[in-house]
């Protein structure tokens, strides 16, 4: 087929609306092209509407080929096409979208452009589609080939590109088969200049059959009247000299000289028209209609918007104005602007000028509204500010903006936005905010994200999965919710939810219709300007109760025991965490391998001996043997227990299947952070970062440069997974951190992302080249061995230059990595700013903590090992060794009466509750071996067996309820369910009753040895109060203590002799079992 498309000048910003239902468009509009009506025939006869989508942003756009509903009220039009069909084409003329039916998914997208609504079953079509920037044309057939009058609609639905109107083609009848077309000339902005063509005569010579041969333009106002001078019927009757200048300005085809062909140049003030085309003498045929606007862009259009649409009256960051202009930037444009609303200038807020001026050049300038401490002033207030039209620039759709002046500060909370259940695939990530007004009635919410691995959907904020507020598309900035009443919820109930922590935020995508990326709310707090906190009370660390050493023992090892209380008590926390660090480490791999040497032919991987069914190599239950040995019989305690807490910071897992296969390299990447625990973070980082573990996990091992076809199309990218999680989860994390780890904020009261996906991008280019470490000679000059050097799990890899990104490179904090310097300097500069972040030591500083000592550090209690982390005191930066005594010593860690707050401990990871049940009670088995090769199926956790790179649990994780109403998160709450509830008391009941062998030396058996503790079966009192001691660090109150003694004393109980009875066994058993699994037992204090 044939068409004809024209470029026009004419500029759509906002929705076109039917010839029925015209109204005033913006300013910013500057003329409005809103419908064309005309007779739909066949063949060549179709209407063909072209228009152009400008540079910029993509278009989402509604088209609608409307025929059916003419025939009913309003319009009651007879000879509408019963069935039209619309089809759209780009500009090489493929069909790209097409429909003959409506559908009523798109009835919501009419309604946001306020169309007429479409009669249930009408035959009507209509498409929304997002349209890259380019040229489209738009046809209106009849399916069947039939025919009757129509009406082609486009709506510009969002998105920043211009939607420019080319040209329509149809044919003209006679009574509702004329022509019309809609268009607006928005008011603020003064007249406009418009080129209106009717073409007949002139498409013959373009190869059109049966153009109408004598066409008449008028031009109607909106009481359809003609307006003057608003008619001609012959092009060169109205000045064939201005309108040749015309034609040429525009860019238009020339007509030919006595054709009869219609034209008109006139000036249209601020109104609604309606272009009418017909025939002379009633004939018919085909034309094409074009309109041209010819103005200059002689004035800017301005709006205003509130920027920081919230202060208050007690150091709150001060409301911001910002006016926007679009069109002419030559010369500064002052603007004027007048205030009013309940906030009274001089009381409420400083005065304001009443004018701004946008400089020269500039598209934007900001007006601070600074509130005024008024102490009687105990209601919040408003300011709005409404611009005044002037003729020196046009009043955009945006003349009016509001602030509201708290009388206090709000709430802020927030949102870590991770990739939901169902997305695990997702590389997404961003941070929510809610700023909770004061009075409690509304909040401000912003989101922003990256990464999505398919176009936003819908975001919204949801209770328990029921929608309660729908977000704007794309980056939400300052969207306003009302706590008005939504579904089965008040505005009490959202309020209740939010503090609860059950409001949750989700970004719904293509891929991921259901979510891609969510989490919940949390209050939070952060500052603009940081003021370090208060030294904390002296505390005598000398004087240490028994009670003090064994809550310093389960911060410290993987359980206490009477021997080691005794120690403590003896020594003083100081001189035990020396001897502590002083002693050699008990190395992982060492330990795996010396476990597989003793049980080879169980649990190995790789091939079998087929004389003695050995396995080539040690598997997972071999490693987790080992693990198990160490954690309990290790003498080096405190480095184990910290090398557990940084495997759970920088994680890998053997649920990936290359290291489930290769498990000593797994227990080699493990023994990192048993060497490091008290060395240098910054050779643990360079350690992780050159594991081929961490390589194998996170995509970073044989990740090369970018690669090109021959015509300079990509053909792959350098993996990012590396280059995100270095700086996401092992070093900065996502949002910039004061010195105490609390969010620092920016002038709007935002937080300040730390780093962008560009960042990630370039960062990830440090990251190529870096392969298995071969011993081959001059290895790296063979490019083949990049891919196919044999793999070495153990040693770090190595640098093959020719795969390495070396252009040059900004990482975090826009530093430049210039180009060609090689990648082992970029690796090191990289690691180098990642150390030397200023937020690398609070980030580190709180998930040790929280590893150790409580959930919810305080900012000071953070700030002071932050500061350790920041100078050991010897100037040295990172000695871990230095923040793991701060960490221990510190005045939260050890003060009895922050102990007792109810804010400060943790829920006891199921793996310590265990490790602490072993080591109080002669936990093994008769040959030595720690036989447990997978205790995640009972207590969903297993050393270096997270099922993702968050861990087993996330830092930020919230528990809905009078947790997070606290303020407070439960990372350790986000492993207990319904079914872990269960199983993991189960699976200490399980070793608590299992009954080793008297005989066999070489059973594998694990259990407990109680024969020390029988004595005590028949004195309950004392039996509880060791146990509390031990079990609970002293913390199991007196009512508690009373019911389990009470429920032991109505045991059976022997009198024999001897205490080494069933009966004593019994109350041993049953005394442990109660004071673990209560309350107290499962939260270290």
């Amino acid at each position: 087929m044939k068409t004809l498309s024209y470029v026009a000048s004419l500029v759509l910003f906002a929705s076109a609306l039917p010839l029925t239902s015209l109204h005033s468009a913006q300013y910013d509009q500057r003329l409005g092209n809103l419908s064309t009506r005309a007779q739909v025939g066949t063949g060549g006869n179709v209407m063909i509407t072209g228009f152009v989508v400008q540079e910029g942003a993509p278009k989402r756009v509604l088209l609608r080929a409307v025929g059916a509903r003419l025939a009913t009220a309003p319009f009651n039009l007879s000879g509408v096409l019963a069935d039209p069909q619309l089809q759209l084409y780009n500009s090489q003329g493929a069909l790209v979208l097409a429909n003959d039916n409506w559908s009523a998914t798109d009835l919501a997208t009419m309604n946001s452009v306020g169309a007429f609504t479409l009669t249930n079953g009408s035959r009507d079509a209509a498409l929304v589609a997002t349209l890259s920037p380019g040229t489209y044309t738009a046809q209106v057939s009849g399916v069947g080939n039939t025919s009757g009058v129509a009406i082609l609609e486009v709506y510009d639905v969002t998105g920043s590109a211009r939607l420019m109107n080319l040209s329509t083609r149809a044919f003209v009848g006679t009574g509702n088969a004329t022509f019309f077309s809609g268009l607006s000339v928005a008011p603020g902005g003064g007249a406009r200049r418009v080129l209106v063509r009717a073409a007949g005569p002139s498409l013959g010579a373009l190869g059109v059959a049966g153009a109408l041969a004598d066409p008449s333009v008028a031009i109607l106002d909106s009481a359809g009247r003609q307006i003057a001078n608003g008619a001609n019927n012959d092009w060169e009757s109205g000045g064939a000299a201005a309108l040749r200048t015309a034609f040429a300005q525009a860019g238009a085809f020339p007509f030919p000289a006595g054709s009869r062909d219609a034209a008109l140049l006139i000036d249209l003030a601020p109104g609604n028209y309606t272009i009418q085309v017909n025939g002379v003498g009633g004939t018919t045929g085909t034309a094409l209609v074009e309109l041209y606007d010819l103005s200059p862009d002689s004035l800017a259009t301005v709006s205003v918007s509130a920027t920081v649409p919230a202060t208050d009256t007690v150091g709150g960051t001060p409301a911001v104005f910002t006016f926007t202009r679009v069109g002419l930037m030559t010369n500064p444009v002052t603007v004027e602007y007048t205030i009013e609303g309940s906030a009274t200038a001089g009381v409420d807020y400083e005065p304001l000028p009443g004018r701004v001026t946008i400089p020269a050049g500039a598209s934007t300038a900001t007006v601070t509204l600074v509130p005024k401490a008024n102490p009687a002033n105990t209601n919040n207030r408003t300011a709005t500010l409404t611009l005044v039209p002037r003729p020196a620039y046009g009043v955009g759709t945006g003349d009016q903006a509001g602030v509201t002046i708290f009388a206090n500060p709000g709430s802020l909370y927030v949102s870590t936005l991770r990739a939901l259940p169902g997305a695990t695939a997702s590389t997404a990530y961003g941070t929510a905010t809610l700023q909770l007004a004061s009075d409690e009635k509304s909040a401000f919410v912003n989101v922003s994200f990256s990464n999505l691995s398919s176009p936003e959907v819908v975001g919204h904020l949801a209770i328990d999965g029921n929608y309660v507020f729908n977000l704007p598309p794309g980056q939400v900035n300052n969207a306003l919710w009302l706590f008005t009443p939504v579904g089965n919820y008040s505005s009490a109930d959202l309020l209740a939810a939010l503090k609860a922590g059950r409001v949750t935020v989700s970004i719904d995508t293509a891929m991921f219709p259901a979510g891609e990326l969510g989490g919940g709310f949390l209050r939070s707090s952060g500052a603009a300007v940081f003021n370090p906190p208060p030294a904390p009370p002296a505390l005598d660390l000398s004087r240490i109760s028994p009670v003090d050493a064994a809550r310093f023992l389960l911060q410290a090892t993987f359980g206490a025991t009477q021997a080691d209380i005794t120690t403590v008590i003896a020594k003083g926390y100081h001189a035990w965490i020396n001897e502590q660090m002083a002693l050699p480490p008990s190395l992982h791999r060492d330990e795996t391998m010396h476990d597989f040497n003793r049980n080879q032919t169980n649990g190995g991987v790789g091939n079998r001996s087929p004389v003695t069914q050995a396995y080539e190599r040690p598997g997972g239950p071999h490693r987790q043997a080992a693990w198990w040995k160490i954690a309990v019989e290790g003498r080096d305690q405190l480095r184990q227990r910290v090398a557990f807490a940084l495997s759970q910071i920088l994680v890998i897992s053997d649920q990936n299947g290359t290291i489930a296969q290769w498990q000593e390299g797994a227990a080699n990447y493990y023994d990192i952070f048993v060497n490091g625990a008290f060395g240098n973070f910054r050779s643990i980082l360079e350690q992780v970062t050159l594991s081929p573990m961490m390589g194998i996990y996170l995509s970073s091992l044989r990740n090369a440069k970018a690669t090109y076809d021959a015509r300079g199309n990509v053909i792959t990218l350098p993996d990012e997974n590396y280059a995100r999680e270095i700086m996401q989860l092992f070093t900065i994390g996502l949002n910039e951190l004061n010195p105490d780890g609390t969010l620092r904020l920016d002038p709007t009261g935002q937080p300040i992302p730390t780093y962008t996906q560009e960042t990630i991008v370039h960062t990830a280019r440090v990251f190529t080249g870096w392969s298995f470490a071969s011993s081959t000679e001059n290895a790296t000059a063979n490019v083949n061995l990049f891919r196919g050097a044999p793999a070495n799990y153990l040693a770090p890899m190595m640098l093959w230059p020719a795969f390495h990104e070396d252009s040059a490179k900004t990482i975090v904090g826009g530093r430049v990595l210039p180009a060609s310097q090689g990648g082992v300097k970029d690796l090191a500069d990289t690691l180098d700013a990642l150390f030397q972040h200023p937020n690398t030591g609070p980030f580190i500083a709180r998930q040790l903590i929280q590893r150790l000592v409580t959930s919810n550090p305080s900012p000071g209690y953070i700030y002071r090992v932050a500061q350790a982390f920041a100078n050991n005191g010897a100037g040295v930066r990172g000695d871990l060794g230095a923040v793991v005594r701060a960490i221990l010593t510190d005045y939260e860690a050890r003060s009895p009466a922050v102990a007792a707050t109810a804010t400060f401990g943790k829920l006891k990871e199921p793996l310590l509750m265990t490790t602490a049940l072993f080591r109080a009670f002669g936990g093994g088995s008769n040959s030595g071996r720690f036989n447990i090769p997978n205790p995640e199926g009972s207590l969903a956790q297993a050393a270096l067996r997270a099922p993702t790179v968050f861990n087993f649990f996330e830092p930020n994780f919230v528990l809905p309820g009078s947790v997070a109403e606290a303020g407070l998160y439960a990372p350790e709450y986000q492993i207990l369910n319904d079914t872990t509830a269960l199983t993991q008391p189960n699976f200490y009941y399980n070793y608590l009753y299992t009954t080793r062998s008297t005989t066999d030396q070489a059973q594998q058996t694990v259990g407990l040895n109680l024969t020390d503790w029988l004595a005590s079966a028949r004195t309950p009192r004392s039996l509880i109060d060791t146990l509390g001691l031990i079990l609970t660090g002293g913390s199991l109150p007196a009512a508690a203590s009373d019911r389990i003694v009470s429920a032991i004393s109505a045991l059976p109980v022997s009198t024999a002799g001897s205490t080494n009875t069933a009966a004593d066994l019994e109350r041993v058993r049953s005394a442990i079992y109660l004071v673990l699994t209560s309350p107290h037992g499962a939260v270290q204090k």
